[in-house]
């Protein structure tokens, strides 16, 4: 892989096996950092003990837990709730030695009632950011916010991202870009540059090029080249300001479901390889 870029694989891209499975096919494809599934994760601690995982994980970077879901629009009635997920996925975070959560734009879909106004959502976005953090600071875990600009993820152009973050109490959170959720808001990838926050982690991917009406967040990605986000220009973009960590690769791909994880893990690995050297 070119050296200049570092890339990692995403849990998502190769969700069709379990978590040893998938660790195994990422060796053997030649990556040397991964980000792990919550799922996966807690069903593998349920059979296997904290210092065998340990071993299945020689060799490789854990980078993050992807993802901690759906936790900023939780109403007020579900905030202890929120708070024992959120110290479950330490507990976790701390058996598999990982030190990230990242933690998405929250959904919402109409059948739920109206959506708040923005100053409320920013203020409901902030409030469970800050019980969040609270509980994962005590397990020295670091949470990153992932911006989606998908209609239904709410929060996810630089604006209401640098709303939600402002302040002296959540100035060292980090996000995490994907290509794919930030292309669809049609600002480019010098929107980048309007973001405050420091880049922790970035997802790449790929947009076809379909109508906007046909895009989905998740199952119509591409790799990054294969599409019409212009990928390169944003990790250019990124390494512009000063970003040296990884690369991720994010993929909801059946076709890559369909095949066997060391072959899918190859696959990606190819792909990869072709795209650092189109930069």
């Amino acid at each position: 892989m070119n050296e200049e870029i570092k890339f990692a694989i995403n849990e998502n891209t190769l969700f069709q096996c379990d978590l040893i499975d998938y660790i195994d096919a990422c060796k053997k494809a030649g990556f040397n950092a991964v980000e792990i599934s919550y799922l996966k994760l807690k069903d593998a601690l349920k059979f296997i003990s904290k210092k065998n995982l340990m071993k299945v994980f020689k060799g490789l970077e854990i980078v993050s837990l992807n993802a901690f879901e759906d936790t900023f629009l939780v109403p007020d009635s579900g905030l202890k709730a929120l708070e024992a997920e959120a110290t479950l996925i330490g507990e976790l975070c701390t058996l598999a030695e990982c030190p990230v959560v990242v933690v998405p734009s929250g959904r919402w879909y109409q059948k739920y009632g109206i959506l708040p106004s923005e100053d409320e959502i920013i203020r409901l976005y902030r409030s469970r950011l800050e019980i969040i953090k609270a509980v994962l600071d005590k397990y020295n875990i670091e949470i990153m916010f992932e911006p989606i600009a998908y209609p239904e993820f709410i929060v996810g152009e630089p604006g209401m991202i640098n709303a939600v973050l402002d302040g002296p109490d959540f100035k060292n959170i980090r996000i995490v870009p994907d290509i794919h959720n930030l292309h669809y808001n049609g600002l480019g990838s010098e929107q980048l540059k309007d973001i405050n926050a420091e880049i922790g982690i970035f997802h790449i991917d790929d947009t076809p090029g379909l109508p906007v009406a046909q895009l989905h967040v998740a199952a119509t990605r591409v790799f990054p080249g294969d599409g019409i986000a212009e990928a390169a220009r944003w990790v250019n973009v990124a390494r512009l300001q000063g970003y040296t960590g990884y690369y991720s690769l994010e993929l909801f791909d059946d076709n890559l479901y369909s095949m066997s994880p060391v072959s899918a893990a190859l696959l990606c690995r190819k792909k990869l390889d072709e795209f650092a050297a189109s930069i």
